[in-house]
């Protein structure tokens, strides 16, 4: 039945002109084992941009319990739509957000950052959460920018005017865990 349904899904696509980019999503998602209604594989099947990342959303809001397995299997084929994705995903199922997040990034590590910043946008009351599932799997935490560097330079600051001479470094800046740093006290 599930092959019937697949290859007439498959047959509609074709049939219709749409692009069949989306194929791979509708597979890797019935490959996890979540039963999809035809309404589901179809608008999977069909689904591009924005849309897809809606129709994985509403599988998820079918099936929370295997949101991260379908989250996942949907970013694999579709690593181009992951924060958006996530995104729709975490917003059907705000529950699921820290476990999304986990399966998110397992799949796209090098989108850590959009992916964090996408689930608590999405479901803000799930921040602290989503920031540590997000840490476990390896993101840094929301808001922080991975790479970034800073100038930093051995010169002592010279009163006559003269200067030169002196080192200069790039040095990967390390954002602080606790997100504070030196900031001084009104007091």
């Amino acid at each position: 039945m599930r092959k019937t349904l697949t290859t007439l899904t498959l047959a509609m696509a074709l049939a219709s002109g749409h692009a069949l980019a989306d194929q791979a999503t509708l597979a890797a998602i019935q490959a996890t084992g979540v039963q999809l209604t035809e309404a589901q594989a179809q608008a999977l099947a069909v689904a591009q941009g924005d849309a897809l990342a809606q129709a994985v959303a509403a599988v998820v809001a079918a099936n929370p319990e295997a949101a991260a397995s379908i989250v996942a299997a949907a970013i694999a084929a579709a690593p181009a739509q992951a924060a958006s994705i996530v995104s729709a995903a975490v917003t059907a199922a705000p529950a699921q957000a820290a476990a999304i997040v986990t399966a998110a990034i397992s799949v796209a590590p090098a989108q850590s950052v959009a992916i964090t910043n996408a689930a608590v946008a999405a479901a803000p009351a799930q921040a602290a959460a989503i920031n540590a599932a997000a840490s476990t799997a390896g993101a840094a935490p929301a808001g922080a920018t991975a790479g970034s560097t800073a100038t930093v330079s051995n010169n002592p600051a010279s009163s006559s005017g003269g200067g030169g001479g002196g080192n200069s470094e790039t040095k990967p800046v390390t954002p602080p865990s606790d997100g504070g740093g030196p900031i001084a006290s009104p007091n």
